[in-house]
């Protein structure tokens, strides 16, 4: 990217979740990556090349950037846990993967985290998403039973940049995982669909904050979305 030879763009200054996602672009040629090799590998190449050491916590760090680089449709979850697919694109400037230069470790709303069998389908300016909490799931399966609650929301982003805004004051009960999502350039109309088959399905969780929690799983959300698009409707 413009360097010479002798020279390293981040020489002097420690590991961030910008620096990471521009270096992932750079070292990870594979077209499917573990998260794990990814941060064996820029640690090593950061410090080698005379970047700074740092005391934040690399696979955080990490995690964001995944993140980062899942919104600007450049990588996707490979289905497999702790592995990522690139996409057809992966030459993004820091200005546009959504991050102040340096930008440190960003903030609290980007700490969710993919399930390791989570889906991102479509293309589009926005995106439907689910996500739930682990702990919702595990009694579930618990209980032999194939849904738990689970929130269906929309974002204009075309990723998983979800504020966690249902419970603004209080603490979260465990970091969310996000499950599924659908880009489309009609989220809210989508979102409307999906919410308005979930109400008549009778599976609307009436105690929960807010409108957009759901007794479901991942699976039958994906099943109505590809309903709604096989109608083509949008």
């Amino acid at each position: 990217m413009g360097e010479g030879p002798d020279t390293y763009r981040f020489e002097g200054i420690p590991l961030t979740p910008n620096v990471i996602a521009e270096l992932a672009q750079e070292l990870m040629a594979e077209s499917i990556f573990r998260r794990s090799d990814l941060i064996e590998r820029v640690q090593e190449y950061h410090t080698a090349r005379g970047g700074a050491l740092t005391t934040s916590d690399v696979t955080s760090m990490t995690k964001k950037a995944l993140q980062t680089l899942t919104r600007t449709g450049a990588l996707e979850p490979a289905g497999t846990y702790g592995r990522w697919r690139w996409l057809q694109d992966r030459t993004i400037a820091p200005v546009e993967l959504g991050l102040d230069e340096f930008s440190g470790e960003g903030r609290e709303d980007d700490e969710i985290d993919f399930a390791s069998d989570a889906v991102v389908d479509g293309i589009g300016q926005g995106s439907v998403y689910a996500y739930y909490f682990p702990s919702y799931k595990e009694l579930a399966c618990l209980k032999n039973e194939d849904r738990w609650p689970l929130k269906v929301g929309m974002t204009s982003l075309s990723d998983a940049h979800i504020r966690i805004t249902d419970q603004q004051g209080t603490a979260l009960p465990e970091a969310p995982v996000v499950a599924y999502i659908r880009r489309t350039d009609t989220p809210r109309k989508l979102e409307q669909a999906l919410h308005s088959v979930l109400f008549f399905r009778g599976q609307q969780l009436e105690d929960a904050p807010g409108s957009e929690w759901f007794w479901s799983n991942p699976e039958e959300i994906k099943s109505i979305v590809d309903w709604v698009f096989a109608r083509e409707w949008q």
